[in-house]
């Protein structure tokens, strides 16, 4: 399967990962990652969680794994994005794969 093509991956964000424990209402971040060469894409959407929460999806941020910058970003739940001037929480990441590697990654946010 042939990469997402550059031309397509025209944003860029921020990832902040978590620190540490997850202290009520104080959760600290690392450092910021530049993600760049990403595509973001508003979504209407609702999920269940594991807790059988229902969640509403905002957005949908796609990740190729040739094109997307940097290699080996490690997306989980809890992260948090921001994008365009507002941040989003990672409620879902997906990982797609072809015959043999993984291909792209999308990644729920709220």
């Amino acid at each position: 399967m042939m990469p997402i093509p550059p031309a397509l991956l025209i944003h860029n964000a921020q990832l902040l990962t978590p620190t540490g424990e997850d202290a009520w209402q104080s959760q600290t971040y690392g450092p910021p990652t530049s993600l760049s060469r990403i595509r973001v894409e508003p979504v209407k959407q609702w999920i269940t969680d594991k807790e059988n929460r229902q969640i509403s999806l905002s957005a949908s941020l796609i990740y190729d794994c040739r094109n997307s910058l940097p290699h080996n970003v490690e997306f989980r739940a809890g992260a948090k994005v921001i994008f365009d001037g507002q941040e989003y929480t990672i409620e879902t990441v997906e990982r797609l794969y072809d015959d043999r590697r993984l291909h792209h990654i999308e990644v729920g946010l709220s």
